[in-house]
């Protein structure tokens, strides 16, 4: 029988290897945490008619195939109740590109990544319904539907702004910057006429110094965000102000034949307007939120629920604002420069004093006056004080709980 010297001496022993190992495990998570993917969009320089046709051959066949696997998927469950998975259809490849040759001059793994993507919108319809949520079976691809094909692991390779695809030829792009990281996927996509590559890679986070400041976000119609040090960003409307010459483009597609060369020039001239307003409204938000994460350590936001609200009465406003996209630049934009996004839930953020007493508002009442402190401002930047509050005492329990 071992005496308790040694059964302490063993337990001591067994407690270092515990701290060791937890040690190891925080370093590896750490390490995994600073890696992070990013994605470059670049322009591609008017390509040569040869390799344009391929470009179009090639999106034309990914959706005729896309189409094609969903069809096989419907049709087999409706008829003999049989599920086919993303292997089976792969397997078919070989047969398909021998009954259609067209599909030889399209690289392989661009054929496997179109059987991905029809297996991710079943993944995703099942899970919808496992969630007991609103699920609308995917559907077929029309022309305007389908506009991008992907590379995911090889078939491309990137030599200066010379970029080289498989199946398809060299095409020059517009490399605006360099591209940081181990590329991992190339996407060809087009927008409206125009051609464009996506690069995915891998890159170890780039930390930007500190600054020790903090501030609070409340999001709205009347300015585009409010934070607490007082600053009111305007809102631009960017669709909204572009009614009127939208409303012209759309009385001349009305007026024109339906297919025919006048129409179709009408309908282009259409997307142009809107594919303008979208990179308007995402150059705003792009610069503004890459200044408020230079500027700022901790930045607080509210934690919306955007479906609700682009449901309401205030929809066409909740939707040309696009507080969803700006907060997704604002999350990874964060996460790439080391600095802390807290979303905190935006109940009674607006009613609330920085005393603490609750007072009910109305939507058209813009100023804020508490009748137990008597503090008066905007209604807007009480509220973004109060988020960034609400974020201070988050952090704070948080780290907490860690020591």
């Amino acid at each position: 029988m071992r005496n308790f010297g040694t059964i302490e001496i063993e337990a001591q022993r067994s407690l270092h290897l515990l701290y060791a190992s937890n040690h190891i495990i925080n370093c590896v998570i750490k390490m995994a945490k600073a890696i992070i993917q990013k994605a470059f969009k670049f322009r591609i320089c008017e390509p040569s008619k040869i390799v344009l046709t391929r470009l179009e051959q090639t999106l034309y066949l990914c959706r005729q195939l896309y189409n094609a696997s969903l069809q096989e998927r419907r049709d087999a469950y409706q008829i003999n109740r049989i599920s086919i998975d993303y292997q089976a259809q792969q397997n078919q490849l070989p047969k398909i590109k021998t009954t259609n040759p067209e599909y030889k001059n399209i690289h392989s793994q661009v054929l496997q990544n179109v059987l991905k993507r029809c297996e991710r919108a079943f993944d995703g319809f099942f899970r919808r319904i496992k969630a007991k949520q609103t699920a609308g079976f995917p559907r077929f691809k029309g022309a305007n539907r389908y506009d991008s094909f992907c590379y995911p692991q090889t078939g491309f390779s990137l030599t200066g702004d010379k970029l080289t695809l498989s199946k398809i030829g060299k095409v020059k792009i517009k490399l605006s910057r360099s591209v940081i990281g181990k590329i991992k996927t190339c996407t060809i996509k087009k927008e409206i006429d125009k051609w464009f590559v996506i690069f995915t890679v891998e890159t170890s986070a780039e930390p930007l110094p500190k600054t020790d400041k903090s501030i609070g976000i409340d999001a709205g119609i009347e300015n585009f965000i409010t934070l607490s040090n007082g600053t009111q960003i305007d809102n631009w409307k960017y669709y909204e102000s572009s009614q009127k010459e939208l409303r012209r483009a759309q009385r001349s597609v009305s007026r024109k034949k339906k297919g025919g060369q006048n129409g179709k020039k009408a309908v282009l001239h259409l997307r142009k307007i809107h594919q303008q307003i979208k990179n308007r409204r995402s150059d705003f938000q792009h610069k503004l939120s890459t200044h408020l994460v230079k500027e700022f350590d901790l930045i607080a936001i509210e934690k919306l629920v955007l479906l609700g609200l682009s449901r309401g009465i205030l929809s066409k406003q909740v939707h040309d604002v696009s507080w969803g996209s700006f907060f997704n630049m604002l999350r990874y934009k964060a996460e790439n420069a080391d600095k802390q996004l807290i979303e905190i839930n935006p109940a009674y953020t607006s009613q609330t004093c920085l005393c603490g007493n609750r007072e009910k508002k109305s939507l058209s009442q813009r100023q804020h006056n508490c009748s137990v402190c008597g503090y008066s401002n905007h209604r807007d930047i009480v509220a973004s004080e109060i988020i960034l509050s609400l974020g201070l005492s988050e952090l704070a329990q948080t780290k907490a709980v860690g020591l």
